[in-house]
């Protein structure tokens, strides 16, 4: 209803604060107005930081032929192409189910590229991950990052593989908006943070993971952060000086929040391979 007729549904005379039943109405009215304001508001916001993860250059543009999944796409020349900074649920295949909203992400993404619609390729340190894919940051001609748009959507996560950081800080804020907001996978248990002395062993996937670091040890591979409950936590030495200014050696004792896709450590319990200091933090 607008402003207007919720004033002109003000009693004449009397006082305001006397809830009769015209005073419930303008209450109730300017409520629903300041609920829409601010809902319009936050939609605007994330759109504008899709739009503000824009990029210092273009290096390629191309056009796409086939979605594989949220993250990944054919170009017209045959080459795939993976997206850097995030990561989509898992479509299925030979039989497999696809975990929860993988559909959505790959849907949205064909809704957002259209057919044979050109885009624009930012590259970053590595040109090619270890499948021979292209790795890429990507852009519509409009200048709207797409890794930006799903996060806001909540039909990603925030994925940071060294030394590909370029434009982190926009995707984090992205997907912290669609957190807040329980957009998409962020609705799902799974993807709430859980304690690590609560996990069975058998998860697997994404996982939100926070828990009292119990051990610290070192080999030759790596720094092993041990949580309770037998969750590990393992920095590969290749990765280590990414942590120069946070120092997990000395975290014995402290709660952290951890966050990755688990696998089974050599001990066959669960682990999360922690490649860049925005996939742990300490909290208390």
């Amino acid at each position: 209803m607008p402003l207007d007729r919720c004033f002109r549904r003000v009693p004449r005379k009397g006082a305001l604060f006397v809830l009769g039943g015209v005073g419930r109405v303008f209450i109730a009215c300017c409520m629903a107005l300041l609920a829409a304001a601010c809902s319009a508001n936050d939609a605007a916001r994330d759109s504008a930081t899709a739009a503000g993860c824009t990029s210092d250059r273009i290096d390629e543009h191309v056009t796409v032929n086939h979605v594989y999944d949220g993250d990944t796409v054919r170009l017209s020349d045959g080459r795939k192409v993976r997206f850097i900074g995030i990561d989509t649920p898992e479509v299925g295949h030979n039989g497999a189910p696809s975990q929860p909203f993988a559909t959505e992400a790959r849907s949205a993404l064909e809704t957002l590229l259209g057919s044979g619609k050109a885009i624009g390729l930012r590259y970053d340190d590595e040109r090619h991950d270890r499948y021979g894919r292209d790795l890429a940051h990507i852009f519509l001609e409009n200048g709207v990052s797409i890794e930006a748009r799903m996060l806001e959507q909540g039909l990603a996560t925030v994925l940071t593989y060294p030394p590909n950081t370029w434009n982190l800080a926009c995707y984090q804020a992205t997907e912290q908006r669609a957190r807040k907001a329980r957009r998409g996978i962020w609705s799902l248990p799974q993807y709430q943070p859980v304690d690590a002395a609560s996990m069975r062993g058998d998860e697997r996937g994404f996982r939100l993971i926070k828990g009292k670091v119990t051990q610290i040890s070192e080999d030759r591979g790596g720094l092993l952060l041990a949580l309770d409950g037998g969750m590990q936590l393992y920095i590969s030495r290749k990765n280590r000086h990414y942590f120069a200014n946070s120092a997990p050696e000395g975290w014995q004792g402290r709660t952290v929040l951890a966050r990755g896709k688990l696998s089974s450590s050599d001990e066959g319990g669960p682990r999360i391979h922690i490649r860049h200091p925005a996939a742990l933090q300490v909290i208390e």
